[in-house]
């Protein structure tokens, strides 16, 4: 099949591209020839396959946090020539993001006859949340803004995890939902002969690894640290970086056991979640968690916000490893108790990846291929 992705941005800097990244590798694996409408970027330059470019720009008030992750807006006007030209000879275009481009990108496929969807890896929360602000009238119009832009304008919709379909129908979105998940990239799997770094030492170490954001909370995990019982025996690992990571290097210096807080390669991404004791995830905004699912994959304990805007939650083995949200005295607790209880941590190893088998890659290729000729057939909509 050749498919069209729409995309703002090509670069690695959010969960969206990312999981766009393994989708498209998977799916070229497979014979599907895959070309791309995005903005310019050092990784759409390396693309292997066609590339249009379209325009780019930022937006006031998230400008930093954006920069800070590599992501341009694409522009919405102006650009349907090489919409036009792009979806030449398609036989499907999916349009990822909800944003400026969708919807004349939607429209400039319809003309053209050529089956179009969408996909849900934004919530209002995000924006809000890189804006720094908490507020139900930004979060109404975002909401009505992406309808407008995408998710009523096409027949379907891919959805990562029922959580976010059950927004997206909770926010007046009509279009069919079909639940799959972004799927654990196949490298991301146990290495029993993994050796714990030496600067662990004889540390209880804590994960986390993503953009070092406000909506991801990180600052809540130092805090919760640092109310610990045996604060003087945690190594906190916050890897990652973007516009919070000068503030959090701040923080944390005030842990009695320096933290490592910068950007990690992915060979050390794979030895720490093989090697540290637990991962800790308190973002309260996710569609599914990208980073959860690479923990899980490797078979490491999740300890989880439990929280209205996330669907991180399912992740977690049991209710042990859930806290609720905004609960930095709850989350302490469970970080003693499972201090308290290390030992009995490799033990769950075995049922945290039966509890990953269902998120495998294949799986969630296998679904999306069926999605994507029900789109292209028309049928089961």
């Amino acid at each position: 099949m050749k498919i069209v992705i729409v995309i703002d941005s090509w670069n690695k800097g959010n969960g969206g591209v990312v999981v766009s990244h393994t989708l498209v590798k998977e799916l070229q694996s497979r014979g599907h020839e895959i070309s791309l409408v995005t903005t310019a970027g050092e990784a759409a330059s390396k693309f292997m396959g066609k590339v249009t470019e379209v325009a780019g720009m930022y937006l006031p008030g998230i400008k930093e946090s954006l920069k800070s992750m590599g992501f341009k807006f694409g522009v919405g006007m102006g650009q349907n020539r090489k919409y036009r030209k792009a979806f030449k000879g398609a036989d499907l275009v999916h349009v990822v993001f909800p944003f400026f481009m969708a919807r004349n990108a939607v429209n400039v496929a319809k003309r053209m006859k050529i089956p179009v969807m969408g996909a849900a890896h934004i919530q209002s929360q995000n924006l809000t949340g890189a804006m720094g602000k908490d507020n139900h009238t930004l979060d109404w119009l975002f909401n009505a803004w992406f309808n407008f832009q995408l998710f009523n304008r096409v027949p379907a919709i891919h959805c990562p995890s029922q959580h976010a379909a059950d927004l997206l129908k909770s926010k007046n979105c009509s279009s069919h939902l079909r639940v799959v998940s972004n799927g654990i990239p196949r490298e991301f799997v146990p290495n029993e002969n993994a050796q714990r770094p030496d600067f662990f030492g004889d540390k209880f170490v804590l994960l986390n690894i993503g953009r070092h954001a406000m909506e991801k909370r990180q600052e809540s995990i130092i805090d919760a640290v640092l109310q610990s019982k045996y604060k003087e025996h945690i190594l906190l690992l916050i890897c990652g970086r973007g516009e919070d990571t000068g503030k959090l290097i701040q923080r944390g210096k005030e842990l009695p056991v320096e933290p490592l807080i910068r950007y990690i390669s992915e060979e050390e991404k794979h030895l720490y979640y093989n090697t540290a004791d637990m991962y800790v995830h308190a973002s309260g905004v996710e569609l599914e968690s990208r980073t959860c699912l690479e923990a899980v994959g490797c078979g490491t304990p999740c300890l989880i916000e439990d929280a209205p805007h996330s669907a991180s939650s399912q992740f977690a083995l049991d209710d042990r490893f859930l806290f609720k949200t905004n609960g930095k005295k709850e989350m302490t607790e469970k970080i003693d108790y499972w201090y308290e209880h290390k030992i009995e941590l490799p033990g769950l190893k075995k049922a945290i990846l039966e509890s990953a088998e269902k998120y495998r890659i294949d799986t969630s290729i296998d679904a999306m291929e069926v999605l994507y000729n029900d789109v292209f057939k028309q049928r089961n909509l």
